[in-house]
């Protein structure tokens, strides 16, 4: 943890003047704050990182009556503890000067859970608003919250969300400015519970004008529900007198004392550091040391589980008091619980689980294939007008036309006309709640690699990238689960390896070919799990997670997801594919490239039985995979020929099994090392290009020798 030694200005807020809010959403993972997020940023996102971190941060603005809104979508995370890289970026951004308001996303049907964060965030004395989503499926359940007595116990706006169907989402955006311009929470419904919907006159100077009231946000007192028993509450308290001693020190933090003396006395290696950094406040660290050993030795457990006990004890009280139950007869199974039943069945969810896997490479090669063949013949009907007026061997015609507008149409009709259709499928299944069934079905398979079921869930985001999916691997409980999660996800054939198997071998050889290499690559996904999990040390945990129950996917919602992954397909790759279009023409004319296959031949020519022009081809891979197949198909167009004229059926199964199992893209094996390190980046690349060359070569002999008998 960096100290920031910077000391917090109190009253000013010049962002408030310039009509800018900024809000953090926060919650557990799985709540819906990235369909909030998606919902009110749009397309006006940004994907990056924290500064110096690896933790992936998702950033979006909107304009909304008359202000402007920077929205940041948090890691999803259980508490504010310091077990995980997300849970300090998290509480460190919370506390910063960049945030005004936290909108802490709530599952209503798992109360007691989320409320365990919200406590927790409460300590930290930030304005904030309680969104409260997935309401229709608690009313499903026959149930219904007293939203009126949630805001009289929080003393906070507290919302009620469906944020897949927009409803209450941008009423959030209204308390946010509500909260901003006057500085503190109001009630929101009347005596017997129903929702005032008061439209703010923005329009009004008198309303405008308070916003340079520059008023400090007084968290209401809330000392009747934060409270932890006599016994903790006596030592806390007293630890709180002693921080308070020091306020010049303390003051240069965002944090607030009680959560400070919570925080120390549970033994936070983060906030530890502050005392330590002071000689004066040392021995406070002392004092928590003692009052720890004493509330352990009193209840006989250790103070985390003390702490969360007596916060567990509060949230029981909240829902007793909150939770409304409209009928009481015996619930009838809904359609979502019935497929739910037959989805996790011992039987038949397997069965399903290997139709939708099969299903998406059918229903991706169906329609990238259908596709493929019309922009393929539209850009033959133009490259024969093309030849007419300039001729075939024109200079400007080989390096712009066929180098750079056929890079383009190979892009499109060899690359995105499958990238598209198969994001919109695994956007789908994340939508409505089917892969964490599939984690729960694959968790004893999973076990047999060394880690669990929830691996699967990286692994089924890997079809789409690679890159994303290693990142996901995160969610692992250990190090040793995340590294071998990470090498299993690698590879994983994603979008790009897919368009280069189904537009070369689906395309001309048959799907038989295009399961038999999905196969191969299967058996080699389990050959690595099985050598990992022996060389590593350790054993693997058990599979923790939450179902939530299904629910119809929100499509607008699936559509800006496929584009967001879309888009950087068609302003990273497309500018590359066609650069490398143009001077792979430059080259080929200048014969600039023959020292290499030279180099390379005796691999790509002699084991695996390849043209020579393919060794630079496997090395544009390394970039970006569906560049093996573009550059192929540019090739073949530079000959006037086909891709069935340039390659052989063996040569095109050898190809395309070799792009599939050799290092993944040059970005995944940087995730990866920042992931974990270089060495290990580096041994799982070493080991992937050594599988796809010995398997290639096996397979190329062995069909060379089936086929000659």
């Amino acid at each position: 943890m960096q100290i920031n030694k910077t000391k917090k200005k109190q009253n000013t807020k010049p962002n408030k003047v310039k009509n800018i809010i900024n809000i953090a959403l926060a919650g557990n993972a799985n709540v819906g704050k990235s369909v909030i997020f998606n919902q009110l940023t749009g397309l006006s996102q940004t994907i990056g990182n924290w500064p110096g971190k690896t933790v992936e941060k998702m950033e979006g603005h909107l304009n909304f009556l008359g202000y402007r809104f920077n929205i940041v979508d948090l890691p999803g995370i259980y508490s504010l503890s310091t077990y995980s890289l997300e849970e300090i970026i998290s509480r460190e951004y919370i506390v910063s000067e960049e945030v005004d308001i936290i909108i802490n996303v709530i599952d209503a049907t798992n109360l007691e859970r989320n409320l365990f964060f919200t406590f927790q965030l409460l300590e930290l004395k930030v304005p904030m608003i309680l969104a409260i989503n997935q309401m229709d499926i608690l009313r499903k359940r026959n149930l219904e919250l007293n939203f009126k007595k949630l805001e009289e116990i929080f003393k906070l706006p507290v919302i009620p969300v469906v944020a897949v169907h927009g409803i209450g989402v941008h009423q959030l955006l209204e308390e946010a400015i509500e909260l901003a311009v006057y500085h503190q929470p109001t009630s929101h419904y009347t005596q017997d519970g129903k929702k005032i919907h008061d439209k703010l006159s923005h329009d009004d100077k008198k309303f405008k004008n308070k916003l340079s009231t520059k008023k400090t946000f007084k968290f209401p007192d809330l000392s009747s529900i934060l409270t932890y028993g006599k016994e903790v509450e006596t030592r806390v308290n007293e630890l709180i007198r002693n921080i308070d001693m020091y306020p010049e020190y303390f003051s240069r933090f965002n944090y607030v004392s009680k959560f400070l003396a919570n925080k120390i006395l549970e033994n936070d290696e983060e906030i530890e550091k502050i005392f330590k950094a002071n000689q004066e406040t040392s021995y406070i660290i002392d004092l928590a040391d003692k009052y720890r050993t004493e509330l352990e030795e009193i209840h006989g457990e250790d103070i985390s589980t003390i702490i969360s006990s007596e916060i567990y004890t509060n949230i029981h009280k909240i829902i007793e008091e909150v939770v409304i139950v409209k009928g009481r007869g015996e619930k009838k199974l809904g359609w979502a619980d019935k497929l739910d039943h037959l989805t996790t069945h011992s039987l038949w969810g397997y069965v399903i689980l290997i139709l939708i896997l099969f299903g998406i490479y059918y229903f991706t090669f169906l329609i990238g294939d259908f596709f493929g063949g019309v922009i393929e013949d539209f850009f033959e009907v133009l490259s024969n007008i093309i030849y007419d007026i300039f001729g075939e061997d024109d200079l400007g015609v080989k390096i712009f036309w066929e180098g750079g507008i056929g890079g383009i149409f190979g892009a499109l009709g060899g690359v995105l006309v499958y990238v598209v259709p198969f994001f919109l499928i695994i956007e789908f299944l994340q939508d409505s709640g089917y892969l964490p069934r599939a984690a729960y079905l694959m968790d004893r398979f999973m076990h047999f690699l060394g880690v669990h079921g929830k691996t699967i869930i990286p692994m089924i985001l890997g079809f789409g990238c690679n890159v994303p999916a290693c990142t996901g691997c995160r969610i692992m409980e250990t190090e040793r689960e995340k590294k071998i999660s990470i090498a299993l996800t690698s590879l994983v054939p994603c979008a790009a390896v897919m368009t280069v198997v189904l537009g070369l071998v689906g395309r001309y050889i048959g799907i038989t070919w295009v399961l038999i290499l999905f196969g191969i690559n299967f058996i080699v996904i389990i050959i690595t799990g099985k050598i990992l999990n022996k060389v590593l040390p350790g054993q693997c945990t058990e599979l923790i997670m939450e179902m939530h129950e299904y629910r119809v996917p929100n499509y607008s919602v699936i559509a800006k997801q496929t584009w967001v992954r879309t888009k950087e397909f068609i302003f990273k790759a497309m500018p590359i594919i066609v650069i490398s279009g143009v001077l792979l023409e430059i080259f080929f004319m200048f014969r600039l490239l023959d020292p290499i296959n030279f180099i390379l031949s005796p691999i790509t020519v002699f084991w695996l039985g390849l043209p020579a022009i393919t060794g630079i081809f496997l090395i544009y891979g390394i970039l970006r995979k569906e560049l093996t197949l573009v550059l192929l198909a540019l090739l073949a167009n530079s000959m006037g020929t086909t891709l069935l004229g340039l390659l052989t059926p063996v040569q095109m199964i050898t190809f395309s099994l070799v792009t599939m199992l050799y290092i993944p893209c040059f970005a995944t094996v940087v995730l990866i090392a920042k992931e974990t390190n270089w060495k290990y980046a580096i041994q799982i690349a070493g080991l992937e290009i050594g599988m796809a060359l010995l398997i290639g070569g096996v397979v190329n002999w062995g069909l060379f020798f089936f086929m000659s008998f």
